[in-house]
């Protein structure tokens, strides 16, 4: 059964929440802000970051690809990069910009199936850079966690494993990557070539 006596607290609390949220996003007026005006304002907002993101990893990816030859034979699929490309932009970390436009390179550049191309940007979009850099650094043969917590290490194994780029056990070493894995490090290696 429905308690119709809070209705109008309830609608106190979502005009108040309104108005505060108008205020963050810079409305003059809240109290004549609407939901339409909010949402006009995110949405701008948000239509200038990704056409920054996309502008930025389009120079990035120009920088990266312009050594390679086109082959007939290995046609990139538009799909696949058009996947990439919108991981790329709708990534919140800008700084992972280049590794977008380094899996693009090593996309254009190598044999993969369509599932390990997604599975990479998966990665990409899933890891944060600190998680990325000690990975690698652990396949490395680096010292890989001196940015992770000791709290965290075990919650850094079990993302990498879901991911696919490691297989399990107690003690980790350099043998268990996957081939997913290898790629990964690979295409992070083209970064730090860069």
């Amino acid at each position: 059964m429905v308690d119709h006596s809070n209705s109008g607290n309830n609608t106190d609390v979502a005009l108040t929440g309104g108005a505060m949220v108008a205020k963050l996003f810079g409305v003059v007026n809240p109290a004549a802000a609407t939901a339409g005006i909010i949402i006009d304002c995110l949405r701008e907002r948000r239509s200038k970051k990704f056409a920054k993101r996309l502008e930025s990893l389009l120079h990035t990816l120009e920088q990266r690809v312009k050594h390679l030859e086109i082959q007939t034979q290995n046609e990139p699929n538009l799909d696949l990069l058009d996947e990439i490309i919108a991981k790329a932009v709708s990534d919140e970390d800008e700084d992972k910009t280049k590794y977008y436009a380094a899996l693009i390179e090593y996309y254009a550049s190598h044999s993969l199936e369509a599932y390990e191309v997604r599975f990479l940007g998966n990665a990409l979009k899933a890891l944060t850079i600190c998680e990325i850099s000690s990975f690698v650094n652990f396949i490395s043969g680096r010292n890989f966690l001196r940015n992770l917590p000791d709290s965290l290490k075990n919650v850094f194994w079990t993302r990498i494993e879901f991911l696919g780029l490691f297989k399990g056990g107690a003690e980790k070493h350099i043998t268990q990557a996957s081939q997913l894995g290898k790629k990964f490090v690979d295409i992070c290696n083209l970064v730090v070539e860069s």
